[in-house]
């Protein structure tokens, strides 16, 4: 088990949306203006999530003059240095067949260059339900895929059924493909399906939580899998 600083999904929204509007405005949001944005009760909220990103130096502020935050690293358009984006498939069911798959990214997060290894072919979809929760996998947390048909029993897969997208443990035999969820209470089930009749995107290789205030993300790595060092 690792420990990194990345960027989380809602601090990248965060600085997306502060892009955006000094692009346009040719100045930054006020605390209100942001608060309203992100529907934050209260200002120190607003404040606590400016904090964790000047901490990791994508924006500077001056907190004694109004309209103040910078944008670091340049054009808005550059990914922060030491981080890569990973595109987003918008989300794959854990409990059932219930969301449907994309054939386009049309998301990104920004996460450290070291979460990714060696793979090149790599992307990050957000989990939708429980039934992978002994598994580490929880609502609301994105995974990391590295996108490969070459799977073996055992891994935990992001797999096409028709055209929706799950998450599952995979296990084949006799031409027969398992999908197990990971969940002791028994509320879910295996879907069972001829190996012509499923299609597997990818290989899970590690999971981010989905929380909102995660500074030292802690980040869960699958057997036969770890970050470059």
């Amino acid at each position: 088990m690792a420990r990194h600083t990345t960027v989380t999904p809602v601090q990248e929204k965060t600085l997306s949306f502060l892009k955006h509007y000094i692009g346009k405005n040719g100045q930054a949001p006020t605390m209100v203006e942001l608060g309203k944005e992100f529907k934050l009760r209260s200002l120190r909220s607003v404040t606590q999530r400016l904090e964790r990103l000047e901490r990791k130096g994508l924006i500077k502020r001056d907190r004694f003059q109004h309209r103040s935050i910078q944008i670091l690293n340049g054009d808005s358009s550059n990914v922060p240095s030491g981080t890569i984006q990973v595109p987003v498939i918008a989300s794959a069911g854990c409990d059932a067949m219930e969301v449907y798959a994309q054939d386009e990214f049309g998301e990104y997060i920004l996460v450290d260059k070291n979460l990714i290894n060696v793979h090149t072919n790599i992307a990050a979809i957000k989990a939708v339900g429980d039934s992978m929760q002994d598994a580490g996998i929880r609502n609301g947390d994105y995974v990391i895929v590295e996108v490969t048909e070459a799977v073996e029993n055992g891994d935990r897969v992001v797999a096409i059924v028709g055209n929706m997208a799950v998450i599952k443990q995979y296990k084949k035999a006799d031409g027969v493909v398992f999908l197990n969820p990971e969940n002791k209470s028994g509320a879910y089930h295996p879907i069972i399906v001829g190996q012509e009749d499923s299609k597997i995107f990818g290989k899970v290789l590690s999971i981010i939580p989905g929380s909102e205030w995660v500074d030292d993300i802690k980040i869960d790595y699958y057997p036969g899998y770890s970050p470059k060092k």
